[in-house]
């Protein structure tokens, strides 16, 4: 059924992301983990990552960006948490530095995750400084789990050949990788997401579940075509949610861990099927699948961390957040390229 590579690899991708993102959220919220998605999100995002798996070499720069990026973070919010201009400063430097190097093919690894722990970091200090100090250690074991999840999952489903749409997403992410633009669309991107940063900062740890969904979203390479995948985002982010609603009920009703195992594989296995069978849109579902890993993981956390977590809340929370980041993107971005010195080429 699957003899041409390309069908291949295109079921395998769809279930790497299936496999990493369901043992790794069943791991961490049986062991306990303080932030059980973490992991799993970690995974999703560098899985969905065109090119081949991450190396010895990259594991290793991953921890020295994660880890600085992590104590960069904490740092904001410590010193700057009870002041408004220089926290929002501080805060704007960690996504303009993480969009930039995300929207960069060689560097779009280290840009996720530095978006990532970003927003990890500072919304755990929304919910207490301590709190966010003494999770420093807790988090790293989550990133490493998530890390070996990546290698995990591609010695089980291994990368039989570039599918053609990953390689198109390269092409295009090296046509556009000119400081010029680079500096445009990180510019752009955290001027977008900051004011929800800053709005959403009070709800502590809840604000996870919006901003990495939009972080997700706008470090992606087509997403300045706002307009025409609008409705397409919305709807991934919808079935997302509600799929992590349902499960979080299911569960809720029979809390056993063959439920608890069962739902997660179910759901995760939807999403990745529906992202691998229509490629096109892989770039506005990959949301989706990361607001079902937070939904879903943060509704099994700590009773101090989640009591305000409630799911059709976020849920619409993900759906206007996204849907005003997409509106920005395409009123501000004819603007960025048109002031772009031409390039002898269209822009896509």
């Amino acid at each position: 059924m699957f003899r041409d590579p390309a069908s291949l690899e295109r079921r395998n991708h769809g279930l790497r992301l299936a496999f990493a993102v369901a043992l790794g959220l069943v791991f961490e919220i049986l062991r306990g983990a303080l932030v059980p998605p973490l992991a799993a999100v970690i995974a999703l995002q560098l899985l969905a990552l065109p090119g081949p798996r991450p190396t010895a070499k990259m594991v290793v720069g991953l921890f020295v960006v994660i880890s600085g990026a992590s104590l960069f973070a904490y740092g904001v919010s410590v010193l700057t948490a009870d002041r408004i201009l220089p926290y929002a400063l501080g805060i704007g430097l960690i996504y303009l530095w993480g969009f930039a190097l995300a929207v960069q093919p060689k560097t779009a690894a280290v840009g996720t995750m530095t978006l990532t722990m970003g927003i990890v970091v500072t919304t755990l200090a929304a919910v207490s400084t301590d709190l966010a100090a003494v999770l420093v250690a807790e988090l790293l074991l989550s990133v490493a789990f998530g890390i070996a999840l990546v290698f995990l999952a591609h010695a089980i489903f291994p990368q039989r050949a570039q599918i053609a749409g990953a390689a198109a997403a390269v092409a295009a992410a090296a046509e556009a990788g000119a400081l010029v633009e680079v500096t445009s669309r990180a510019m752009v991107a955290a001027l977008i997401i900051l004011p929800l940063h800053l709005l959403l900062a009070a709800d502590g740890l809840a604000a996870m579940v919006v901003l990495l969904t939009v972080a997700t979203m706008l470090r992606q390479v087509r997403i300045e075509q706002a307009a025409r995948y609008a409705m397409t985002f919305a709807a991934g982010n919808l079935l997302g949610g509600l799929l992590a609603a349902a499960a979080v009920e299911v569960v809720s009703l029979h809390a056993t861990i063959p439920v608890l195992a069962t739902n997660v594989v179910a759901a995760v296995l939807l999403i990745a099927w529906w992202v691998e069978r229509v490629p096109t849109f892989a770039h506005v579902l990959l949301p989706g699948f990361v607001a079902f890993t937070v939904l879903f993981g943060l509704a099994f956390a700590p009773a101090s961390l989640s009591a305000d977590v409630e799911l059709l809340k976020r849920l619409a929370q993900i759906v206007a957040a996204g849907l005003y980041a997409l509106g920005a993107v395409s009123l501000v971005m004819p603007f960025v390229h048109r002031s772009r010195p031409s390039a002898g080429g269209s822009v896509v």
